[in-house]
């Protein structure tokens, strides 16, 4: 199905669906995905604006959507980015999106599960970049300097990651996360996902990996700590990434994380800053 009837399909769907219910509703995290499944027909809008900084390039890029509830135990979503590498804004893709509840025994903690998956449909897949962005970041041309390095932007619009890894440019395909969570206190959170892309143009799948601690001061503030990363023997990209959530009126959320590369694959600096509002 074309991007077209999927924009079409969830217009009516969110503009149907927006009720005033108020609740907890998920989407706690920037670079993990959490288990939890919003009140049927409840849901969260989400906006922001996210810039990385790789050597001497910078991007801006933004992925507005919305995640609401359809069962007890089934949530649909949808965005779409828009990034900017220096050349002015584009289109990167839309990206819709299912959240399924697994069902756990019971035990001593509070464990969840959960299954996302997601088909991207990347704008420019298969032209004229060919995989990835790539750029090359010249260090200089004194004695001392390093040679050039290059640099593959990965997709997702939350990292760049190496060639093969889970996030890829202009790369249409299935994302998909098996998600673990725990409450290991009364006012911190757990989560870790699995995570897998298998291409839809025949190149070779990716896996990698997405954490994240979250603990609550009280019910409208909230810090945290998120990693992700590649499973990747060569160019693994890994981040990590300091958060925090600050509850407004009308049931809107600020969201802000600054985050770093810990690899030379990873942006060198991250700032995402989001506004969600819960309904």
């Amino acid at each position: 199905m074309s991007p077209r009837f999927w924009c079409r399909l969830s217009a009516c769907l969110f503009f149907t669906w927006l009720g005033p219910a108020q609740g907890h509703h998920g989407r706690d995290f920037i670079l993990v995905q959490d288990s939890a499944i919003p009140s049927r027909f409840g849901g969260v809008a989400l906006a922001g604006l996210e810039f990385s900084r790789e050597g001497s390039a910078n991007e801006f890029s933004t992925e507005p959507g919305f995640f609401i509830g359809l069962a007890p135990a089934l949530a649909f979503g949808l965005n779409v980015g828009f990034s900017d590498e220096g050349e002015g804004w584009r289109y990167k893709g839309i990206t819709p999106q299912w959240v399924l509840s697994l069902p756990v025994p019971p035990g001593s903690f509070n464990f969840r599960a959960g299954l996302w998956t997601a088909y991207e449909f990347a704008q420019g897949g298969g032209h004229a970049h060919g995989h990835g962005s790539v750029h090359v970041h010249d260090p200089g041309t004194g004695p001392d300097a390093p040679p050039p390095i290059l640099h593959d932007h990965g997709s997702g619009g939350h990292s760049h990651g190496a060639h093969g890894g889970i996030h890829r440019h202009g790369e249409s395909g299935w994302h998909s996360r098996l998600i673990l969570e725990a409450d290991v206190a009364s006012r911190t959170r757990l989560v870790l996902n699995l995570v897998s892309f298998v291409s839809g143009e025949g190149n070779g799948p990716g896996w990698g990996y997405a954490a994240g601690l979250r603990h609550e001061v009280n019910h409208d503030f909230s810090v945290g700590v998120e990693a992700t990363g590649d499973f990747e023997e060569r160019n693994s990209a890994q981040q990590i990434l300091l958060t925090s959530m600050v509850g407004l009126p009308s049931g809107f959320v600020l969201r802000i994380g600054l985050g770093a590369g810990l690899t030379p694959s990873a942006p060198d600096f991250t700032l995402h800053t989001g506004l969600l509002w819960r309904f």
